[in-house]
């Protein structure tokens, strides 16, 4: 059970299970049912990415265009939340989930608070992040979940709305791994790092622990891949199977 990321770091002996966009293997990913379902499979935390929508409302979307995933067409930037709720999310197989929409960052907030960490992986240009931020504080978040980000620009403007928001830095997937990368986010502020598992060595994990950084790595669909990344890294890692893998590990 979730009680806070500091309890996370503070019990390395668990395997932390992030489910990556939700439980979106069995669900639309990034819609509330792929929530729902990585709690109820007993992940730690949910990953889920956001963009704006054009009247500037976060979104839950992955893809810079709503065709893979919904029923719509086309980039969420050039249509209003309203023209949004006309479409309806996919299942994994591509088939429309009836009565499932792209959900908005707060309403993701308002249910799932505290039901499990949140990965936030912020896609959404830089005049999105103050709304991304402001939700972030009214839903008091602090201690509960991250902002994922990978351009030193959007940290820069996170820590100026408030010194206390969780971030993880992203930077390209190879250069995640490089001892400066790992350092310069001990430097700001990092508590969790997203290194890739296939450039992920024991050396990661044993500068990460120096550092006291907590790895979360990308990524294991499998038990043997599950068991790389605690073997190389420690902390936890991503899953789009968390139905499967919950229990694949300690």
């Amino acid at each position: 059970m979730f009680h806070s990321l500091t309890a996370l770091i503070e019990t390395p002996e668990h395997a932390c299970v992030t489910a990556h966009r939700g439980a979106c293997a069995i669900q639309p990913e990034n819609t509330l049912p792929a929530m729902r379902a990585a709690v109820a499979a007993g992940a730690d935390m949910i990953e889920f990415d956001l963009r704006l929508t054009r009247d500037g409302v976060p979104i839950l979307l992955h893809d810079p265009t709503l065709d893979r995933t919904t029923t719509l067409h086309g980039r969420p930037e050039d249509l209003t939340l309203e023209e949004l709720r006309k479409g309806t999310a996919r299942m994994p197989d591509g088939t429309p989930a009836p009565g499932v929409g792209v959900p908005t960052f707060e309403e993701v907030l308002r249910e799932m608070r505290g039901k499990a960490g949140m990965n936030i992986q912020v896609y959404a240009p830089p005049s999105g992040l103050q709304e991304i931020c402001r939700l972030y504080c009214r839903h008091a978040m602090f201690n509960l979940g991250y902002l994922t980000l990978a351009r030193r620009e959007d940290i820069d403007a996170v820590r100026r709305f408030h010194s206390a928001i969780d971030i993880c830095y992203t930077p390209g997937w190879a250069e995640r791994t490089l001892p400066e990368n790992l350092r310069l986010c001990r430097q700001l502020g990092c508590r969790f790092v997203q290194p890739v598992l296939e450039h992920t060595t024991a050396e990661t994990g044993e500068l990460c622990r120096e550092l006291g950084l907590y790895a979360q790595v990308f990524y294991a669909d499998t038990p043997e891949r599950a068991r790389q990344c605690r073997e190389l890294a420690g902390g936890g890692f991503l899953t789009n199977r968390c139905h499967e893998l919950v229990r694949a590990l300690p």
